[in-house]
């Protein structure tokens, strides 16, 4: 099930995620930019930090 979800962003912003576009051409939308940020910083925060010892 997908949710529609407004948010706002100023044009600087919006031209950052047009570049993300530009430098990731197989990236077909800003939403999917979005999406893959997302899903990226998820898994992040979701791995298990290795403690040095």
């Amino acid at each position: 099930m997908e949710h529609v979800v407004s948010v706002g962003m100023d044009v600087d912003t919006l031209k950052q995620l047009d570049n993300l576009r530009r430098a990731h051409p197989n990236v077909p939308s800003r939403v999917e930019v979005i999406r893959r940020l997302i899903w990226e910083a998820h898994a992040k925060v979701a791995r298990p930090v290795q403690v040095a010892g």
